[in-house]
């Protein structure tokens, strides 16, 4: 108890800017460092700005009445109720630090947790918390982050050896089209209803949380969204999978999702999708991108096959908590 007695957490005020400015801006300079990030954090007063207009939360810990630490969170940008960072100062006490924050964020949204999942991506030094989160009743996915290097020429070789399949009869990949959004929200809805991804994010359980998720992607809010590299499988002239693509920072690529109907799953036809884009990829952007990325489950065996077939290898891992609606 004697070790906790010297802090105090508080939500963010206006009347704190000016001191709390130096833990941010730490937070800021490790954020590719220590958490893994790829884009770029907010500026501090873009971030302060966020703060006051309610698109972010944040609860600050005080110690001494320095603050040392923080903790970020949104409740507004999708159906879950999405913790986005726990940063601390040094190395003491982290911990506890972070357990503070966490008890002062589990009571002021008592209220939400009743309808809403809380989501939790354990980037980078916050897998340290990990057993910690689960007394809170979280449960926890591991994911992995797949990446092809275009400057590491043994995976661009693998992929430029890879042996495309010939689709079958009644099937064709195009690129993609608005023309297709209302089928593809039917065909995410499916492929990821009763997956652990609706576990995290409740959205991919409906047709309508699939409708923001497309939406979102293809309206840029992830990234920089690119038609002519994302592509869909048709099946007699009907879509059946999709295949996304777009640019999160200024040269990394990503491959937000690929999925498909249960009923045409296992033919290699996903496969074939994620060839497509990046075929498309690698001939338009080569030049200017880094890489590509995407994330899949640790125990996702077959994706995993799938993605270093294509040359791509794992870079790292990290443990996506969540905590269900009790």
């Amino acid at each position: 108890m004697t070790e906790t007695l010297a802090y105090n957490v508080q939500e963010y005020k206006d009347e704190y800017k000016n001191i709390f400015k130096g833990v941010y801006n730490d937070f800021k300079s490790k954020a590719f460092s220590l958490y893994k990030f790829e884009l770029e954090p907010l500026e501090y007063e873009e971030f302060c700005s966020s703060l006051n207009a309610g698109l972010i939360k944040c609860l600050i810990l005080f110690e001494e009445q320095i603050p040392t630490a923080f903790l970020v969170y949104t409740t507004e940008i999708s159906e879950a109720l999405e913790l986005n960072i726990i940063h601390c100062l040094g190395n003491e006490n982290l911990n506890t630090k972070r357990r503070l924050l966490m008890d002062k964020f589990m009571e002021i949204n008592r209220d939400i947790i009743k309808e809403k999942v809380i989501t939790y991506p354990m980037l980078g030094s916050q897998d340290e918390f990990t057993p910690e989160i689960t007394n809170y009743g979280f449960k926890l996915v591991g994911l992995a982050v797949e990446r092809l290097n275009f400057s590491n020429i043994a995976s661009l070789e693998i992929f430029r050896a890879y042996k495309q399949i010939s689709l079958p009869e009644g099937y064709k990949i195009v690129s993609w089209d608005s023309k297709y959004k209302e089928d593809v929200y039917n065909v995410v809805n499916t492929a990821f209803a009763n997956t652990s991804d609706a576990l995290f994010d409740p959205r991919f359980s409906t047709r309508e949380g699939c409708k923001d998720i497309v939406n979102k992607i293809t309206g840029g809010i992830y990234g920089r969204f690119l038609p002519e590299c994302s592509c869909v499988l048709l099946h007699n002239k009907k879509p059946v999978g999709i295949c996304f693509s777009n640019i999160t920072a200024g040269r990394i690529a990503n491959i937000p999702l690929v999925g498909m109907k249960k009923e045409h799953c296992g033919k290699g036809l996903g496969e074939a999708m994620l060839y497509t884009s990046l075929s498309k990829l690698i001939s338009k952007h080569l030049n200017h991108l880094s890489e590509v990325n995407a994330s899949t489950e640790t125990d996702n065996y077959p994706a995993l096959k799938m993605y270093r077939r294509m040359g791509f290898k794992e870079d790292y891992y990290y443990p996506q908590a969540y905590r269900p609606v009790k």
